[in-house]
Order: structure tokens, then C-alpha cells, then sequence
């Protein structure tokens, strides 16, 4: 391997058309070295007389030039051989022919060794200015990597700056806005321009602009994709720098001629893979823009285009928010409606009930009464059996009297909300064993009577849910009267129950009574707490704003 590089460098060597030169050199000193006869100019001669030397000390001096120059040339290897191949050349004349062949061999022992001296320090001189064209090299690079990192970083904190502007809200108007001031600082320029896609129309409509007249933002309000420069972007999502549109064939509308605008660089905002629309800046001087300036907007233009997409999607939200809004506050209102007439028609038929029903079930219980006590000639058999009659009718008219009463109780609407409550745990005590009460926090006061009607329907279904599934001894009533506020409170000593995540699973896990007392509820602007777990009560709170 080392000899195979030995030889490539001698092969380098070779090539070089200064190593022919250093062997010139060094045939034309030993030429002059050895030919006595040749004589030299007279100021060479003054010059060696003042110095001293003889005219082979002078020669064997001349030696010590390339050697220099090999070890400028070639390093120390080609230092050391010209080296030896200088003393090679001058032994023979210090040891054979010289007058003084000791002065001799010291001139020459000197002049090999102040030669390999200068080879070294050429060598060396070499080297360093190769280091130091290294460094001026690196130097440079340092300062292109300098240069590049601060134009990043500007072109970073531009996008920054301006991503954290236009994403500060979700409005399209704001974000319009706050992108064309900020590309206006960003950008140094003296007009912006920013064109949306219309996807219906294929159009591109100016949305937002900085720096021009409002009669030329008129004259350019519309255009085709493909029609003028913008247009033309807009089709082939590629940036386009125009020096002077003026002069330009490609504009389409004469007016921006008319207000001197002169360079102009455009980008295509992108968003999700396509543009849906252009960004433009212009100036009314000439400017050439930097394909760094270039790049920083097509950077801003995607970071608009994004945020102008985010506004889109917001705004289309809040729309179908709004409209979801809408249909749900009609609904709220279909169904208040609906309760509203239900509400009237149980009053309508527990009025019918007890002013129709009941008297005449009362009037046929009396006729029945009259004949048992008239007739006195009656069987036995016949009289027990009007008797029946006459008690399947009274058993008739309680419990028709108790239907009108759960209905729609008188007392609701003669006496208002507590004498209903009472009455309703006097019915639950007698009809179904479990003790219930009814107690009162604060100043109690009537009610409106939508509000009254609410808080005893949720009462009313609370109660019916603990008699059928609670298993429940004893249930208390707490009615709490606050300022601005009234609350229900409906607990019992139950078995309780698994009560599910979302008040949605109500239904779907057959608490059907829960779900319509929610309902109830929220029809009003109640708020409804339901707490049990199995093995410790149920405790039903109904809180509504009066």
C-alpha cells in the first residue's frame, strides 16, 4: 500500500512542471560550478568581493535556491532529494578538484545543511500559508453559516410573529387584517394584496389589502383563475416576481398601471395540499426581491393560508352551532308548548272528571240509596245486591276522584305549591305504606305558576319511582325558599341504584321517568341532581331560579 503511494506521488511529481524547472536549475548551477573558463558579469563579481566569497563558495550558495523552492514546491520529501541531489553534484569538486578540499567540504557540508534548513522552513511556510487559506476558507464558510443562520432566524421570527398574530382569533376578518400589517413590517414593501378562492365561482376576490387606493381595489375586486398575474399563480401554485408590471404583457387591468406600481412578487396561499388563494406585495419604485425574500413569503403565505383555513372551519362551526342553537331553542319550545297543552288537558279532564264523572256517580249512588231505603218489600238476596252496587259505585268515585286528583290537584291551583306537596305525601303514606313528610326552609311564598307546576310533576314522578321500585320506608319533602331561588328536595331510605354516566343513557337504560324529569327540568332552566348508589337512597333535588 505505502509503495503503491510512493509511487503516485512520484508520478504527481513528475507532472509538475516545476520539479523540470528545479532540475534545470541545478543542471545550470553545476554547469557553471564546474566550467572554469565562464566568467561572470562584473556587479555579480563587486558583489562577491564585498561578501567575501570566492566564486564557488558563491555557486555552492546558489545550491541552497532549490532546494528552497523543492520544499516550497513539494514538501520535505522533495526538499530532501533536491537536497541530496545538490550535494551529490557538489562533492565531486570539494573532494577531487577544489585547492582546498576541507574548505570545500565545510562549504558544502554547510550549504547541504542551511539548505535542508531553508527546504523545512519553506516546507513550513507552505504549510502555513495553506493553513491560513484553510482558515480564510473556513473563515468564509463560518460567516456564509453566520449569515444563513441570522437570515433563518429573521425568516423564523417573521413567521413567528406572524403566526402568532394572525392565529390570536379565529374571526376571518381579524386574521385578514393582522396578516396584511404584518406582512407589510415583515416584507418592507409598500402595498399588499390577498386574494381568497371562491370555490363556487373559481374566482378569486380581493379579501384584504394594505397601501392601495380603494378605486383600484374595485378595479381589481374580481378576478378569473388564470386571468392576470394573480390569476396566473392561482392556477400554477408557483410564486412569480414581476419587475416591472407595468410593462408587463401578462396584466390584465390597465388601472394598476394608472396608480404606479412597478415590482410585485406573488406567492399562492396553500392549505391541506391546494391554494385557495394568492398573497401579493408590491412597490411603486424597482426592487429586485431575494429568492431569501421569496422564500420567507411563500413561508408566510402557507402560515396565512393555514390560518385562514382554521377560520373558515371556526366560522362554519359557529354557523351550524348557531343553527343547532336555533333548533334546539325551537324545540325547547315545541316541547314547552306540548307540555303546556298537556298540562291543559289533564286540567280539562279532571275538571270533567270531578264537575262531570264524580256527580254522577254521586247522583246514581243516591238513586241506588233512595231505592234500598223506599222499597221495603226487597229480597235479601235483591237488597245485598243493590248493596254491592252501591259500593262498587262509591269505590268507583274514590278512585275516579283520585285519578282527577293526580291529574291535576285543586289544591295546585286554589292553594299553590306546598298544600300540593302535602297533599301528594298524605296519598303516598295511605296508598302505599311508606311515611312521607313534607318540611319548609325559609319564607315560603306562591310561585309562578309554571314554576309551581314543575316542582310538583318532578315531586310527583320522584315519589311514584319510590313507591314502585325503592322498597323504601320513610321519604321526606324539603322544600328550601331562597332569594332568587327555590329548591325541592326528595329523599328516601331506599335500596338505590346504579345511576348512569350521561344523562343521554337515561332512556337507553330504561330510567324513563328520570329522563322526562330532566327534561322537565331543563324546560324551565332547573337544574336537576339526582345522587344514589344501591344500598343507601336516593336523594332527587330539583333547583329552579325564580
Amino acid at each position: 500500500m505505502k509503495l503503491y503511494s510512493s509511487l503516485d506521488w512520484l508520478t504527481n511529481i513528475v507532472r509538475k512542471p516545476g520539479l523540470w524547472f528545479i532540475l534545470a536549475l541545478i543542471f545550470l548551477i553545476t554547469l557553471l560550478h564546474y566550467r572554469e573558463i565562464q566568467a561572470y558579469p562584473g556587479f555579480l563579481v563587486q558583489i562577491m568581493s564585498d561578501l567575501g566569497l570566492s566564486r564557488h563558495a558563491f555557486e555552492r550558495i546558489l545550491y541552497m535556491a532549490p532546494m528552497a523552492w523543492a520544499g516550497f514546491l513539494f514538501g520535505w520529501k522533495g526538499a530532501l532529494i533536491t537536497s541530496i541531489t545538490a550535494l551529490v553534484c557538489m562533492l565531486p569538486r570539494a573532494v577531487f578538484i577544489s585547492l582546498n578540499p576541507l574548505d570545500a567540504l565545510v562549504e558544502t557540508s554547510l550549504t547541504f545543511i542551511i539548505g535542508i534548513v531553508l527546504s523545512i522552513s519553506f516546507v513550513s511556510l507552505r504549510k502555513e500559508r495553506e493553513y491560513r487559506s484553510k482558515l480564510e476558507i473556513a473563515h468564509q464558510e463560518l460567516q456564509a453559516n453566520v449569515q444563513a443562520i441570522q437570515q433563518n432566524e429573521k425568516r423564523l421570527a417573521s413567521i413567528n410573529q406572524i403566526s402568532g398574530t394572525i392565529s390570536q382569533s379565529l374571526e376571518l376578518h381579524q386574521v385578514l387584517d393582522n396578516a396584511m400589517d404584518n406582512v407589510i413590517d415583515v416584507m418592507q414593501v409598500d402595498a399588499a394584496l390577498l386574494f381568497l378562492l371562491d370555490e363556487d365561482t373559481a374566482d378569486l376576490h380581493l379579501a384584504a389589502h394594505r397601501g392601495i387606493a380603494e378605486e383600484l381595489a374595485k378595479g381589481i375586486d374580481r378576478l378569473k383563475i388564470g386571468e392576470g398575474l394573480n390569476g396566473r399563480v392561482a392556477e400554477s401554485g408557483e410564486p412569480l416576481f414581476v419587475e416591472d408590471v407595468s410593462t408587463d404583457p401578462r396584466l390584465t387591468r390597465e388601472m394598476v398601471s394608472k396608480y404606479d406600481i412597478h415590482s410585485m412578487l406573488i406567492v399562492p396561499l396553500n392549505s391541506k395540499g391546494k391554494v385557495n388563494g394568492t398573497l401579493c406585495v408590491a412597490m411603486r419604485s424597482y426592487r429586485t426581491f431575494q429568492q431569501e425574500e421569496t422564500d420567507l413569503l411563500t413561508a408566510i403565505g402557507n402560515q396565512i393560508g393555514v390560518a385562514i383555513e382554521n377560520a373558515k372551519l371556526y366560522q362554519n362551526q359557529q354557523e351550524i352551532a348557531e343553527k343547532l342553537r336555533t333548533m334546539q331553542e325551537n324545540l325547547r319550545f315545541y316541547l314547552l308548548q306540548v307540555t303546556k297543552a298537556q298540562e291543559e288537558e289533564r286540567k280539562r279532564i279532571s275538571h270533567e272528571l270531578h264537575d262531570e264523572t264524580i256527580q254522577a256517580l254521586v247522583a246514581l249512588s243516591r238513586r241506588l240509596d233512595t231505592i234500598a231505603s223506599k222499597d221495603k218489600k226487597l229480597s235479601a238476596d235483591l237488597s245485598h245486591e243493590l248493596e254491592e252496587i252501591w259500593q262498587q259505585i262509591n269505590d268507583v268515585i274514590r278512585d275516579v276522584r283520585r285519578l282527577s286528583q293526580d291529574l291535576r290537584p285543586a289544591a295546585l291551583d286554589r292553594l299553590g305549591l306546598l298544600p300540593a306537596l302535602e297533599w301528594l305525601a298524605s296519598q303516598v303514606t295511605e296508598y302505599s305504606g311508606i311515611a312521607t313528610n313534607v318540611s319548609v326552609v325559609g319564607k315560603q311564598r306562591r310561585l309562578p305558576e309554571e314554576i309551581e307546576l314543575v316542582l310538583f310533576r318532578i315531586t310527583q314522578e320522584a315519589l311514584r319511582n319510590m313507591w314502585r321500585h325503592s322498597q323504601a320506608s320513610q321519604a321526606e319533602i324539603m322544600v328550601e325558599f331562597d332569594k332568587g331561588k327555590v329548591k325541592v328536595n326528595v329523599t328516601d331510605n331506599g335500596q338505590g341504584f346504579h345511576i348512569p354516566d350521561k344523562i343521554e343513557d337515561l332512556a337507553r337504560h330504561g330510567k324513563l321517568g328520570l329522563a322526562g324529569m330532566y327534561e322537565r327540568a331543563q324546560l324551565i332552566g332547573g337544574l336537576l341532581t339526582v345522587q344514589s348508589n344501591p344500598g343507601s337512597g336516593t336523594s332527587v333535588s330539583i333547583e329552579m331560579p325564580i
